[in-house]
């Protein structure tokens, strides 16, 4: 049987305080690995840690907003003093709506270049900082995994979301092309790009459209779950196979939704 083991791996997960970030950490600590809880809401990334302590694993956290270049060198700098390694960076922070990105989509012809750059930050650019925070360590070390979070919007592009299915294009294509540098020096770099995942997050702009009778429905039974969207990160966290590298899981059982 094949079985997991991270034994002795340390895990930076950005954005860990709920949904997938929260679901990879406490999947990722149950087979072993050490995790560095990473979130700019300290009291979900407390909950989590609280929660995978009681299971028997370790995990610290550290607050920050990614998309700050000295934040993201803030948290990989926890993680090397509470652990002394980043084996795993996984980058799960961004979205297109939610507290702390924007309230609700609106069509381009609508948009503003504020909230333009305020989603490229959160979906692109504060992956980007977060893996240049980690990057020379991995290489010194000649190993690591750096798993980011796209989404289908990236792929196949979601309408009244054009800022961000583009970054998260954006995040495709960076993936693709890091993976290209850094394979040489034992480094795998790939992502995953989910449709809709039933996360809390999801839940409250379902609430939200409910309440203001939008008429806009979600079928919950074709949506993933933050588990199972876990379970993919861990398979890449922690697969011996050298050539699974700069790849992007699609997962929305053949249905293309956001």
């Amino acid at each position: 049987m094949y079985t997991v083991q991270l034994t002795g791996k340390v895990a930076l997960i950005v954005g860990s305080g709920s949904g997938i970030g929260k679901a990879a950490a406490i999947l990722l600590a149950s087979e072993g690995a050490d995790v560095m809880l990473a979130d700019i809401d300290p009291e979900g990334a407390m909950k989590v840690a609280e929660t995978i302590r009681q299971n028997g694993g370790r995990a610290a956290i550290v607050q920050g907003d990614m998309t700050k270049e000295e934040d993201a060198e803030k948290m990989v700098q926890a993680a090397l003093e509470q652990f002394g390694q980043v084996d795993i960076l996984v980058n799960v922070a961004g979205g297109s709506q939610g507290r702390f990105i924007r309230e609700r989509l609106r069509p381009f012809a609508e948009s503003v270049k504020e909230e333009w750059d305020r989603i490229i930050d959160v979906n692109l650019t504060g992956a980007r900082n977060c893996t240049r925070a980690v990057i020379n360590h991995m290489l010194e070390r000649g190993s690591g995994k750096i798993i980011n979070m796209s989404s289908m919007a990236g792929v196949s592009g979601v309408a009244n979301a054009v800022d961000y299915s583009a970054a998260k294009a954006g995040l495709i294509g960076f993936t693709k092309a890091l993976a290209q540098e850094v394979a040489p020096y034992g480094i795998q770099v790939n992502s995953i790009s989910p449709g809709g995942v039933y996360t809390e997050r999801l839940q409250a702009v379902m609430e939200r459209h409910k309440r203001e009778g939008s008429g806009r429905t979600f079928d919950v039974s074709k949506l993933s779950t933050p588990d199972e969207i876990a379970r993919i990160i861990l398979f890449l966290a922690a697969a011996d196979v050298k050539n699974l590298n700069g790849i992007n899981i699609e997962v929305h059982g053949a249905r293309r939704n956001m």
